[in-house]
Formats: C-alpha cells, structure tokens, sequence
C-alpha cells in the first residue's frame, strides 16, 4: 500500500510539472559556456503571477458551471414543453 502511494504521488508530481511547462508556470534556459569553460548554467524561472492568474480563471469558471447546474437543478421542468 504505501509503495502505491508513492508511486501515485510521483506520477501526479509528474503531471504538474509537465502541465506547468505547458501553461507557462515553469520556463527553462540556459547560457552557451565560454570558450575553453565546460560549465553550463540552467536556470529554472517560476513565474508566479502566471499561476495566480490559471488559479483565478479555474475558480470563475468552477463557480460559473456550479451556478449553471444549481440553476438547471432548481428549474422545474414543464411537461408541456418536455418531448419524449
């Protein structure tokens, strides 16, 4: 049991790193080393402001489709205009 929560824990990590890439969250680059200098530097940027505002769009639309079901939910139905 414990060995598959670590493996699921491990494939969702996976997933929001993938997705963060693809969103923009994460980016990625890099500096062509000097001449006779076999370092490379990779810097990993964060961009926060990016997450807040997928954060923000994915709340507004959770609410707006949970205002749609309660309306469709609360709605009687009229068995005039209901063809079966």
């Amino acid at each position: 049991m414990r060995r598959s929560s670590i493996t699921v824990l491990f494939v969702l990590l996976i997933c929001v790193v993938a997705l963060g890439f693809y969103r923009g969250w994460f980016t990625l680059s890099s500096h062509n080393p000097d001449a006779g200098n076999n370092q490379v530097n990779v810097n990993l940027k964060l961009d926060g402001g990016k997450i807040q505002e997928d954060a923000e769009a994915v709340k507004n639309k959770a609410t707006e489709l949970a205002g749609r079901a309660t309306e469709g939910a609360t709605e009687p139905s009229n068995p005039a205009t209901d063809n079966k």
